[in-house]
This record gives structure tokens, sequence and C-alpha cells, in this order.
């Protein structure tokens, strides 16, 4: 499919020369991403002349059954290219609104209403992605499309096309955990299992939990049934309600986490860290590492999130980050996605914005 590339204003709040999202809502009434862009996961160039490729979810503000009113900005998925990282391009997808994936055909598929990507990784010359997703069932007095589920696919051609593994999902929600298995985040150590981090909500709070498979990803078994890897801090932390959405990076010798905390105050959404050995223990760094409104710049005053870690060769490092800002669409639109980097530390000062193109 072509590539298209959609010129798109900055918000109000930005001015020029400060910091601004790198993708925004397409704004294009019927494409999948009109309302909303999250979660990005970024691949870097693996062979030369190859482009970056940022994979995302986004929304209309409305899911499959418009019956079934969103409560997050999931929907479907896409794509988009870069030369460097910073000035991406979308792809028109060859589903409808312009999606690369999307919600099952099947109506009573358990992810028949919403999708969102989670990660993706390169194995043995193929994309595999693992996703979430939500059917139309709901939880009691819980809407549809609570009760999230994590899927494989495959794609072998760059992303711009998928073919789920199976009709069933590869990790089903467990109700000991919470009302949801979600958020997949993958880890391949040097020797032995892929770990997979995730997490779920209880009604209470949200915790981090793990699995492991010794089949590159296509089976996954629960690395401590109901035991959670990363806990909520103490009252009145940052993360007092929970840790959320996370990304995971391999260096030094152990493994670095940045995590999206929720406070017990008003809920504010913030960013952590903490740090691993064996991507099984976990040690939280001392408060948070980035503030709503903070190094990420107006645009993020409402919500920061859904981070993505990417070590440089050089030794910097980018985060990858959603963000609204406050008075921007509800809980299913107004998000943007954007980028900070560091010489390699993760401390609150150590961020600065990557600017978005001219």
């Amino acid at each position: 499919p072509a590539c298209a590339c959609i010129a798109l204003a900055l918000p109000s709040c930005v001015a020029l020369g400060a910091p601004g999202p790198l993708l925004r809502p397409s704004g294009v009434a019927g494409r999948f991403d009109s309302a909303a862009v999250v979660n990005p996961v970024v691949l870097p160039p693996d062979s030369d002349g190859e482009e970056w490729r940022m994979f995302y979810y986004g929304t209309t503000g409305q899911w499959a059954d418009p019956d079934c009113k969103p409560f997050l900005p999931t929907g479907a998925c896409g794509l988009a290219l870069s030369p460097d990282g910073v000035a991406w391009t979308r792809v028109d997808g060859a589903l409808e609104g312009g999606a690369i994936f999307a919600p099952s055909p099947n109506p009573d598929a358990w992810d028949g209403l919403h999708v969102g990507v989670g990660d993706v990784i390169r194995v043995d010359g193929e994309l595999v992605m693992f996703y979430l997703g939500g059917s139309r069932e709901a939880a009691g007095p819980l809407p549809a499309g609570i009760k999230m589920q994590i899927g494989r696919a495959t794609s072998a051609d760059g992303g711009r096309t998928w073919e789920r593994d199976s009709e069933e999902p590869v990790l089903r929600l467990d109700e000991a955990e919470g009302l949801f298995a979600s958020w997949p985040r993958i880890m391949r150590p040097p020797s032995g299992p892929w770990r997979m981090l995730y997490h779920s909500f209880d009604g209470q709070a949200w915790r981090v939990f793990g699995a492991t498979s010794d089949d590159a990803g296509r089976t996954w078994s629960r690395a401590t049934p109901n035991e959670p890897l990363l806990k909520p801090g103490p009252a009145g932390a940052f993360d007092a309600r929970g840790i959320g959405t996370r990304a995971v990076a391999a260096g030094g010798g152990g493994w670095l986490m940045v995590y999206e905390g929720v406070d017990d105050k008003d809920g504010t959404h913030r960013l952590g860290a903490a740090r691993s050995k064996d991507g099984a223990t976990w040690t939280k760094d001392v408060g948070p590492v980035l503030e709503p409104g903070g190094a990420a710049g107006e645009w993020t005053t409402q919500v920061v999130g859904t981070p993505y870690l990417l070590p440089m060769a050089d030794g910097t490092l980018r985060l990858y980050h959603c963000g609204k800002p406050i008075g921007a669409g509800g809980a299913g639109g107004g998000h943007c996605i954007g980028c900070l980097e560091s010489d390699g530390d993760v401390t609150r000062d150590a961020w600065r914005p990557v600017l978005p193109p001219a």
C-alpha cells in the first residue's frame, strides 16, 4: 500500500519551536486514528535502506459496535514510517479507515470490539505483534470491552498486513489478578525463556504481572500465578494506586523499566522507573521521573503515559510516549505521540524534548 502524509497543525497550546508531539490524531473523518494516537512501539532500521517504523493504536471515538461506549483510546492499529525516528509519515493500511490491524470480523470474538498494539518484535525475518483485545461482553456493571486479553499476530511485509496466529488469545485474563490481562511487553534475555510483562486492574489498583514462554512467544505460562511482579507504592506515593503501561529495555547487565504510576489523590498519571537483574525481581527508583506538563511540554498537562524505551547506538536513550493537554477530548480522544531523550539517565532532570520538524 502507498504511504500517505497527512499535514497537521500543532495544537493551539504549542508555540512554534516549543516541545510538541511528533504524531497527532489525523483529524480525517472515517480514518481509524482521527481522534487519538497512542502507545508508540518504535523499531529502528534493521538493515541499510530500511526506514524507522512506529506501530500505534488509535480511535475514531467509536469502537466496532457503536452501542459500546469507549472508555479507552483503543480501536485499531496503524503504522508510520520515518527516516530518523522524528519526522513520521502515516501508512495507509488496507483495512477500514487505513488501519493495518483491526478487531476480529467475528462480532463474538474475544477481540471483536477493540484492539491495540502492545509490542512488536523481529523474529526470523518476520514481525511478531502481541496485542490487547476486548469483546462485547460486559463484566457485571462494568462496560463491554473491559475483559481484555492478549493475542499474537505475524507480518511478513514489514507490518503493513497481519495474520492472527489463532482465534484464541495467547494469554487469557485471570479473575484472580483482575478484570483483564493487557498491554503486553516482551523481554528476550540472551538465554532462557522469553518474559512478558502485562498489567491488570482489580477495581482498586493496577499491578504488573509476568508470564514466560519457551517457544518464541507462541504459548505462555504465568510466571508466578496471581503474584504481581510490581505492586502499588505506599499511601501518598505517586504510584499508590498502582502501575499500568510500562516499557522495558536491556542494559547495564540487567533491565530498565519506565512505567506509568497512578496516585491516590486525584488519579494523576506520572512516569516512574524500576530496575531488575533477572526480569523477575524489580526495585523501584525513588519518585517519578516525568510529570504531566514537565519536560515533555504543555501538550502533556492532562496525560503523559504509554512509554516506550529505545537505547540508541550513541549511548543516548529515547523515550517515546503519549500525552494530551487539559481539556482535549475525553477518555477516547485527544492523545498525541511525542519523544524525549537523555544521555542515558532516567532521572527527572535528565530529559529533553525531541522537537517536531519545523
